[in-house]
C-alpha cells in the first residue's frame, strides 16, 4: 500500500472504469477522461488535502482507496468521502483491507472527524466490509439512483476518526 503517483492515474481509471460500465456499485455513467483524472488527482490530492492510495500485487496495481469532499458546504469540512474499488480479478484477497486500514492510519491525528462512505444497494460485499471496519449505518435513501434501467437506494455508512 502506498501513495499513488500519476503514473498509477491508467491502472487507476481502467479499475473504476469496469465499474462504470459493468455495475451499479457507483452511479456514475460516463467514464472519466485521462485529463479527468489527472486534473482531479492534481487539484484533490497533490494541491489538496486529499489521498489517493494504491495497493499493488506482484507489481500490478489492484485497488485503491480515494478520500474525497463529503459536502461542498465550509461546515462539512472535517468530514470526508471514501470509496474503495479493487480489480475484479482480485477481489476478496485482503486488497480493500490493507487499502482501508493504510488509509486509517494516515488519518490518524488529521482533523477529520468523520468517515462517510456512501453504499449502492444491493451490495451486501460492501456492507459487510464496512461493518468490519467499524463503519455504522445511519440510513438509506430509496431509489436515489437510476442505471441500467433500475432505481437503486444508497445506504450512508459513518464511521469516527
Amino acid at each position: 500500500m502506498r501513495d499513488a503517483t500519476t503514473a498509477d492515474l491508467p491502472a487507476v481509471a481502467a479499475i473504476y472504469t469496469h465499474y462504470v460500465l459493468n455495475t451499479t456499485i457507483t452511479f456514475n455513467t460516463q467514464v472519466r477522461t485521462p485529463r479527468e483524472w489527472t486534473e482531479r488527482f492534481a487539484e484533490a490530492v497533490e494541491g489538496g488535502p486529499y489521498h489517493l492510495l494504491v495497493g499493488e500485487v506482484d507489481g500490478v496495481v489492484a485497488g485503491y482507496v480515494e478520500t474525497q469532499r463529503f459536502r461542498p458546504k465550509p461546515a462539512y469540512d472535517r468530514s470526508i468521502e471514501l470509496s474503495i474499488y479493487v480489480a475484479p480479478d482480485t477481489l476478496a484477497r485482503g486488497t480493500g483491507g490493507a487499502l482501508l486500514g493504510a488509509l486509517l492510519q494516515r488519518l490518524e491525528g488529521a482533523e477529520y472527524h468523520r468517515l462517510y462512505s456512501i453504499i449502492a444497494l444491493p451490495n451486501e460485499g460492501s456492507v459487510r466490509f464496512h461493518e468490519k471496519w467499524g463503519f455504522e449505518h445511519r440510513g438509506t435513501l430509496t431509489e436515489a439512483g437510476h442505471k441500467f434501467g433500475r432505481y437503486l437506494d444508497v445506504a450512508f455508512y459513518e464511521r469516527a476518526l
